[in-house]
């Protein structure tokens, strides 16, 4: 397992590891613009901390060692029933903040994660015309508002909403919950929603989405939350930086590109806590690519950063986040830092 350290400076902790160094990189002047919803960047040298690489843009297929594309198709209609996204609160117990009251003992029920993990394809739910997984929390629907934590994949999980749902759960938090390897004590609602087409998910797209969820479910909106892998990643920071905390209390980025966000908000992207991961020997998406903005973005002191941190596995390639979603490494606890950020 690698070996990391953290600098701190101010509030920002910077954590590196083997030969990728905590350089200062470059200024914004440095940033070459991401285009927005661009399918990431394909192999090349990786490059240091003090530039980028130039890269064009893959036209599809999955990442070295990362998106896989297959997986087999759910068959059959999709499952429009499960469990009431409002829930019916109980007549007895502690309110929940929102008005209602908490049944202690309603809700869904325990047990193995998978039994709580339902796919909801394509034009089955109301609000969205979007295809997704939906993971419940044991006793979800009890009155409580439960943190949300919605997932985006790469490229190589994209698909049409419907009969190929099945490849959004070859990795992250998914892949997790199907493997009955997500504790019942993990307190979110879990999201992980397919992109179509063949780039990766837009501002819009995500933003679509959030509000969704948010109204949807069992949502308490002070405890929203992003992660992506990969094109999920780019995605994602393209959102935050359009949207900063309109809606999320904190983001887990992976193998991602933050040039983009970090040219459009500058040092106001800090006012969202992030943290990133990477891989120092990723062909695919260069480390450089969330590694010079994140430098750049800790200098900022008009605002300083909240809290941001980067870490970077020593001889990893593009597949950084199945030692980040699976916490090999205890020390990278994601959830439980995530669930230290609420909004105010």
């Amino acid at each position: 397992m690698p070996i990391a350290s953290t600098v701190r400076v101010g509030l920002v902790a910077i954590v590196c590891a083997g030969s990728f160094g905590c350089g200062d990189g470059g200024g914004p002047a440095d940033m070459a613009a991401n285009t927005a919803g661009s399918a990431g960047v394909s192999a090349g040298t990786s490059s240091t901390m003090g530039g980028s690489s130039a890269g064009t843009a893959p036209s599809g297929g999955s990442a070295t060692g990362g998106d896989a594309t297959g997986g087999s198709a759910i068959g059959g209609s999709a499952a429009t029933g499960g469990s009431a996204t409002g829930g019916t609160p109980g007549t007895s117990g502690a309110n929940n903040g929102g008005g209602g009251m908490i049944d202690p003992n309603g809700g869904a029920p325990a047990g193995p994660a998978s039994g709580r993990h339902t796919p909801r394809p394509s034009g089955s739910v109301d609000g969205t015309t979007a295809g997704y997984w939906e993971y419940l929390p044991p006793q979800y629907g009890n009155g409580a508002l439960y943190p949300l934590l919605v997932f985006r994949h790469g490229i190589g999980e994209n698909g049409n909403g419907t009969t190929d749902l099945q490849k959004v759960v070859v990795h992250g938090p998914p892949k997790l919950i199907e493997a009955d390897q997500w504790p019942e004590a993990r307190p979110f609602i879990v999201l992980s929603v397919q992109h179509p087409g063949s780039d990766c998910p837009s501002s819009q797209e995500i933003a679509d989405f959030l509000t969704f969820a948010i109204g949807k479910y069992d949502v308490d909106p002070k405890r929203v939350y992003l992660t992506g892998l990969s094109c999920g990643a780019i995605g994602s920071w393209n959102y935050l930086g359009d949207h900063l905390t309109e809606k999320v209390a904190a983001a887990v980025l992976i193998a991602g590109d933050a040039r983009a966000a970090f040219g459009k908000a500058m040092c106001s992207l800090g006012s969202v806590p992030i943290w990133a991961f990477h891989g120092d020997a990723d062909p695919t998406v260069l480390p450089a690519y969330d590694g010079v903005p994140i430098a750049s973005l800790k200098m900022c002191t008009s605002p300083a950063p909240v809290d941001l941190k980067y870490t970077v596995y020593p001889g990893v390639q593009h597949d950084s986040w199945t030692m980040t979603y699976d916490l090999s490494n205890p020390a990278n606890d994601i959830y439980a830092w995530l669930l230290s950020h609420q909004k105010m």
